[in-house]
């Protein structure tokens, strides 16, 4: 920015002064014109008012000049239009001085006039020009009274209105020259410090203002980018699939998607079609209350609506202060995610079901066995009825052995809603025990249980912990490939230190190979197996943590590489509970 550009302000502030002094000075020259006609025509004090005519016609002439001028001076420099208003009150002083001295001299009482064009000069200049003004005019004012004093300059006196030989006086001269210099210099310092101070605060309220516009243009433009953010997130929400929906601190709906909206409807019964602002009400205005008082910053609720699956998290919205502004709930429709996790679990269920082929074939293969031995030994001797009710009874044992293994293998293979109810553990353990047992002794392993009598039941699905616990008795038969010890314990712990409660436990435990400590922090991992010599499809435990997670439960291990492994599930126990 250039110095033009800068001073322009100024400029503009100082052409306004020097038309007003413009303004002033035609005043002047009328009231010259009428003072000079009054006192020479009409009071006869002044014989010649000749001079004094020529003066205000040159003072005409010379006031024409700024009135064309002005519209030209904001292309000059600052110092140029300075100077341009101090060579016109110089000009006005010399004027007067001459008035004066075709008028009286020292007698004429409009000699104070000097002090207003001093303190126009120290409206319009700075503080140092308004002094040399004033000094000039000082000298001006001595100059003329001791030029006519000393007879060099005629003295023009004013008829029937002083003495004449007043001015003769020296006393009453001393006096003039020093009331009037003394007054000169006091107005001029008077004027200039309240200029200076009128300046300060004109470049303060000037600083003011281009700081204020800097300040509007910045909010202007920040205005502009908090709308393009809003106008952005705004269309952004609106494309989310998932639903959106603000609860104000009044507990008004004030913001939701299209996909907010039928939420709205379906979990709340809330229309916003019909009301702008609807009040939360239910579980949304509970958690909202919740989260104002600070209980909890995120919350996750899963809800079964018909057969839609949502997963809804409840978030606070807070300011820099920590006030509560609202609730935000952002809405999934989570029924593909909980399918393919069904399909999951079934999906490894059949895979160990596959594991457990070999078993269960024994275990039909053996009876039928009987069974046809029976049947042949009938026929060898149908009259004897003493071996024939025999053989019936023990045909009758092998078959029932036969419908309880294949019900059992039917009953953990069939696909199941999450049910929970009250479940023993041990006889989770138990029933797992028998469908391995077969698997494990083909194997040399042995199977040891160290069950805790009366243990407390806990709430959950016992065909998905049935699940967890054939997984991971599986996984410890395929750790043990020569053969080993399987051992399943059960329990409890009066308070758990991660849950937070009492639990009651189930601990597998082999004496494989055990897992390398550079591959543990992957076994939960989908798909991720450290089987090598039989097919694994990587879920099993994968699917195993996410069962027992939707128990509020924890899996724990420890492993030791040629020393085996040890997993544990931890599982609240439901005080009061009494077994299904």
């Amino acid at each position: 920015m250039d110095a033009n550009s800068t001073d322009l302000p100024l400029k503009i502030e100082l052409i306004k002064r020097i038309r007003w002094l413009v303004k002033l000075r035609w005043i002047a020259i009328t009231g010259v014109l009428l003072t000079v006609s009054v006192a020479s025509w009409g009071l006869h004090i002044i014989d010649n008012p000749t001079p004094l005519y020529i003066i205000a016609a040159l003072m005409t002439l010379y006031n024409f000049e700024p009135q064309i001028y002005p519209k030209h001076l904001t292309e000059k420099p600052l110092i140029s239009i300075q100077r341009h208003a101090g060579g016109h009150i110089i000009l006005d002083l010399f004027s007067l001085t001459v008035l004066l001295h075709f008028s009286g001299g020292v007698e004429n009482p409009f000699i104070f006039y000097f002090i207003f064009h001093l303190v126009i000069a120290s409206i319009l200049l700075s503080k140092k020009v308004s002094y040399i003004l004033a000094t000039l005019n000082t000298i001006l004012l001595s100059a003329l009274i001791f030029l006519e004093y000393y007879h060099i300059l005629p003295h023009s006196h004013l008829q029937n209105f002083l003495p004449a030989t007043l001015w003769r006086n020296p006393i009453y001269i001393s006096s003039v020259l020093f009331v009037f210099t003394s007054t000169l210099f006091f107005s001029v310092y008077l004027a200039t410090s309240i200029m200076d101070t009128a300046r300060a605060r004109e470049a303060e309220t000037r600083e003011l203002k281009d700081n204020l516009e800097e300040k509007v243009a910045e909010l202007e433009e920040a205005r502009g980018a908090v709308l393009f953010e809003r106008n952005k997130l705004t269309s952004i929400i609106e494309c989310m699939q998932e639903g959106v929906i603000f609860v104000d601190n009044r507990n008004h709906v004030s913001l939701f998607n299209k996909a907010g909206q039928q939420i709205q409807k379906e979990q709340f019964g809330l229309d916003t079609e019909t009301i702008q602002a609807p009040e939360a009400d239910g579980v949304l205005l509970q958690i909202a209350e919740d989260l104002s008082k600070g209980h909890a910053a995120v919350e996750q609720q899963t809800l079964q609506i018909k057969d839609k699956f949502l997963e809804n998290t409840y978030a606070a919205v807070r300011d820099r202060d920590d006030n509560y502004l609202g609730t935000v709930l952002v809405c999934r429709d989570v029924t593909d995610r909980k399918r393919m996790e069904q399909q999951m679990v079934q999906s490894e269920k059949m895979a160990a079901i596959g594991e457990l082929a070999a078993g269960v074939a024994h275990e039909i293969n053996n009876p039928l066995d009987g069974l046809l031995n029976c049947i042949l030994r009938i026929k060898r001797d149908p009259q004897n009825e003493r071996q024939t009710t025999e053989y019936l009874g023990l045909m009758e044992e092998a078959l029932r052995r036969i419908e309880t293994t294949v019900g059992q293998l039917l009953n953990f293979s069939r696909q199941r809603e999450l049910a929970l109810i009250s479940v023993a553990l041990n006889e989770v353990v138990t029933e797992v025990a028998d469908l391995i047992a077969y698997s494990a002794d083909e194997k040399g392993i042995r199977i040891e249980k160290h069950f805790q009598k009366a243990l407390d039941p806990i709430r959950g699905d016992k065909h998905l912990l049935e699940q967890v616990v054939l997984n991971l008795a599986l996984n410890a038969i395929a750790a043990m490939p020569d053969g080993g010890v399987l051992t399943f314990k059960t329990g409890k712990i009066e308070f758990d230190a991660l849950l937070g409660k009492a639990v009651a436990f189930v601990q597998v435990t082999d004496t494989g190979i055990g897992i390398p400590k550079s591959v543990q922090d992957r076994i939960f991992d989908p798909f991720y197996t450290t089987k090598i010599t039989e097919k694994g499809t990587g879920l099993g435990l994968s699917v195993s943590n996410r069962i027992i997670r939707q128990h509020e439960g924890i899996i724990e291990f420890d492993s030791e590489v040629a020393q085996g492994s040890a997993f544990t599930v931890k599982l609240p126990i439901r005080r009061g509970l009494e077994k299904a």
